[in-house]
């Protein structure tokens, strides 16, 4: 048994114990480095390196299939970085150039539509 095995027989019942749902010892193996990574990950979220791992591969065995987002590579940060800026870049000129056309009242009504749809995309990432 693990240290971080331990750890967590020590905090008590878990909610599959409960449940008589009795968790059993399973084999996975990692590298030296891949280890230490995790037990960084787990450290950082202030959970026993077992109990980090069961959470993290249960949540994405349960989703839906396609529901995780697919990872960016670290080369691609500089482009979005510049795409963003781009596009803050032009959306403000636009914004300017209503105002100065006296459109200040269609400028509020997209404000408030795109915030109302920000917000309605949030409380569907919650769900």
């Amino acid at each position: 048994m693990s240290d971080d095995d331990r750890n967590e027989a020590a905090t008590g019942e878990s909610a599959a114990d409960r449940a008589g749902d009795v968790r059993k010892t399973r084999g996975i193996r990692f590298s030296e480095s891949e280890w230490e990574e995790v037990k960084r990950a787990a450290l950082a979220h202030d959970k026993p390196a077992a109990e980090f791992v069961r959470e993290r591969v249960l949540a994405l065995a349960r989703a839906p299939k396609g529901a995780e987002p697919a990872p960016v590579a670290p080369s691609m940060a500089p482009l979005i970085e510049r795409m963003f800026r781009y596009t803050w870049f032009l959306a403000t000129e636009r914004r300017d150039a209503m105002v100065r056309e006296g459109r200040g009242d269609e400028l509020d009504r997209l404000i408030a539509e795109a915030r109302a749809f920000q917000d309605s995309l949030c409380r569907d990432a919650t769900d």
